[in-house]
């Protein structure tokens, strides 16, 4: 992403993970794993200056992520300002729109973006050096 911004990482865009990190004062976009975020809220459980949090590949279930999900849940209960957007290839939206609804408020909005299938063709690695001209 700071690429395509023509940007050096680091600047706005950067990255965090267990034991590294390119991230400055100046960062606004964080790309970081699950156990970093949950850090992060045992650090600062209102996640202050926080205005997004985007969790790609849902579906896949941890315990790490299932908790994740719970303390975000409940900070927005408290930060109506949070945005959330869980994301997945194959994710069950109205069981995670269940999930995150409450009686105070409705259930949150869903989009659907149409995936395509692409014909997979199983290669054995005979066959694969045969295509590809190895020598």
């Amino acid at each position: 992403v700071s690429q395509e911004r023509g940007e050096p990482l680091g600047a706005t865009v950067g990255y965090s993970i267990r034991l590294d990190s390119k991230a400055s004062a100046a960062t606004c976009l964080l790309f970081c794993t699950t156990g970093i975020l949950t850090r992060r809220l045992e650090e600062d459980p209102q996640l202050r200056g926080v205005t997004h949090v985007f969790v790609d590949e849902v579906h896949e279930r941890s315990m790490e992520s299932d908790f994740l999900l719970m303390v975000l849940r409940d900070l927005l209960r408290r930060r109506s300002d949070l945005r959330l957007i869980l994301m997945s290839a194959t994710l069950d939206a109205d069981l995670f729109a269940r999930y995150f609804a409450s009686a105070a408020t409705p259930a949150p909005p869903t989009i659907v973006v149409p995936g395509r299938a692409h014909p997979v063709t199983t290669v054995w690695l005979e066959g694969g050096l045969e295509l590809t001209q190895h020598r």
